[in-house]
């Protein structure tokens, strides 16, 4: 019996261990990337982006436009290639929607008809933590204030950089696989499975539109660098995208901080 409690308390004892050193762990990941209070003090973030892509034997420059009014709006839209309009994915606090221009028949694959797709309630609780504003990776920030649960799950290399890895699991349920370099206290990789993937690469309305069903079984890892300061806070300049054997990769070219957000970008037509 005797040996059960201690077994029982070792346990216990562990775990709390392990709670405080997460706790402390994202204590300095806050604070080298700007502190807490000013992160969260951050009310709208607007991110312009090139994604360098190439398709059937051509390169691409892709716009990207990344809009976010905490608690209000997330709104993701992507410039369109080869006579294609832009296609977006917007999140409120009560609805999301899913945008797909007309698409052309090109490479054996019949076109289709621009459409506009309201989420299921399940898919827009799934996706609200876009609402987050607190820096590059606001769900880490006060992250037990907004339900989150962040485990601590031993070491990795990204780089050859020492890594803590850190799984955040949201208050919707799903999770993320944080790598937090142990020397500067910065994102270096971000890994997600299933349809946080497919959220993570930031094409998850337009590849669920095409019929990416089969994508619930992906990894992905994105790669962060090239951190920039705005104002004190630490913003990466630099994303590649591993999604099996295609990689990417978005350049930010321009992060505004607090500066309003214009009406235009909460219309759905």
């Amino acid at each position: 019996m005797k040996s059960f409690v201690m077994a029982v308390l070792l346990l216990l004892t562990g775990l709390l261990a392990g709670a405080q050193d997460v706790k402390e762990l994202l204590a300095k990941f806050e604070e080298a990337n700007g502190g807490r209070q000013k992160l969260k003090a951050i009310k709208t973030l607007q991110v312009e982006s090139v994604m360098k892509m190439s398709m059937m034997g051509q390169s691409f420059d892709i716009n990207i436009n990344a809009i976010r009014e905490r608690g209000k709006l997330y709104r993701r839209e992507i410039g369109g290639i080869m006579g294609m309009g832009n296609s977006w994915t917007m999140i409120t606090d009560t609805a999301g929607y899913n945008y797909l221009p007309s698409l052309p028949s090109f490479g054996g694959m019949q076109g289709s008809s621009a459409s506009l797709n309201k989420m299921a309630d399940e898919e827009l609780k799934q996706q609200q933590y876009e609402l987050d504003c607190a820096g590059a990776f606001g769900p880490l920030v006060d992250y037990a204030a907004k339900g989150h649960q962040a485990e601590y799950l031993g070491m990795g290399k990204v780089n050859k950089q020492d890594c803590y890895k850190i799984k955040l699991t949201l208050a919707s349920g799903g999770s993320l696989l944080y790598f937090i370099d142990t020397t500067a206290n910065r994102v270096q990789m971000v890994e997600a499975s299933g349809d946080m993937a497919v959220a993570l690469t930031g094409f998850g309305g337009m590849m669920k539109m095409m019929g990416g069903g089969r994508m619930r079984n992906v990894t992905v890892a994105v790669q962060y660098s090239d951190y920039k300061d705005f104002g004190g806070i630490a913003y990466p300049m630099k994303q590649v995208i591993n999604l099996g054997q295609v990689v990417t990769t978005v350049e930010n070219m321009d992060v505004k901080i607090n500066e309003p957000v214009d009406e235009v970008w909460y219309r759905i037509k």
